[in-house]
This record gives structure tokens, C-alpha cells and sequence, in this order.
């Protein structure tokens, strides 16, 4: 994602597990990806960024959620007009049905689907 951003973008990586952000830092340290991405501990129930942003993407993450309403709100909130959210699951985890589910709630609060990019063994949508 940082790449592509660019040199003028900007990446929040986000995560409730400090051993995960610790792993990225270590993989960007010393690159000129190090700029660009800015590492963020969550909160057990919230994400807690207060920045607009353009783009969110949820990567194998929405089913681990133990609210996804709250997290679509939250989600919602953050980004700016007419901007995007594309959530990808995995198939071997996330069942079609769930998913669908899934969609339909982030439906229920605002949020548009207008496709689903192919993601290997992956279920995806931009809603």
C-alpha cells in the first residue's frame, strides 16, 4: 500500500497486536517505506483513528470483529465523501453465507457495493 501512495501518501497500518505492528516496523526500518506508513495500536473495541482518510482496507480482519456494525460505523466516520472500503476475507475461514452477511450489514450503514475485486482464495467486496 505504500508504495502505492507514493512519496506524497501516507499508510495507517492498524492492529489490535503489538507483536504485529512490532513485525512491521522491523520489516520497514531503514526503507523509504518508513515515511510513509504510520503504525497504529487499536483499541479492543474501536480502531480509534480520528484522521479523514481515503481508503480503508480490511484485510482478513471483519470477522474477527466482535461488533462489525460498530466497526462499519467507525469505519463510515473516518472516511471521507464517496471514498472506499474494500474487505477481504478468507475462503477457508469465512463462509459465502457470512460473508454475504457481512456485506449486507455494511450495506445497512451507508456503505455502497459496487464490486468485488478477485483476491486469491479470498472473498472481496467494496461496498
Amino acid at each position: 500500500m505504500a508504495q502505492m501512495v507514493g512519496s506524497s501518501g501516507k499508510v495507517i497500518a492498524s492492529d489490535l497486536q503489538e507483536g504485529m505492528l512490532e513485525k512491521l516496523k522491523e520489516k520497514i526500518q531503514g526503507t523509504e517505506n518508513e515515511e510513509r506508513i504510520k503504525l497504529h495500536k487499536c483499541e479492543n473495541d474501536k480502531i480509534g483513528i480520528l484522521e479523514k482518510i481515503d481508503f480503508v482496507l480490511a484485510f482478513y480482519v471483519v470477522h474477527e470483529m466482535p461488533n462489525q456494525k460498530n466497526f462499519f460505523q467507525e469505519m463510515k466516520s473516518i472516511l471521507k465523501e464517496n471514498e472506499k472500503l474494500l474487505i477481504v476475507e478468507p475462503m477457508f475461514h469465512v463462509s459465502k453465507n457470512a460473508f454475504e452477511k457481512t456485506i449486507n450489514l455494511a450495506k445497512e450503514i451507508g456503505f455502497e457495493s459496487i464490486e468485488n475485486p478477485k483476491i486469491f482464495i479470498s472473498r472481496t467486496a467494496v461496498p
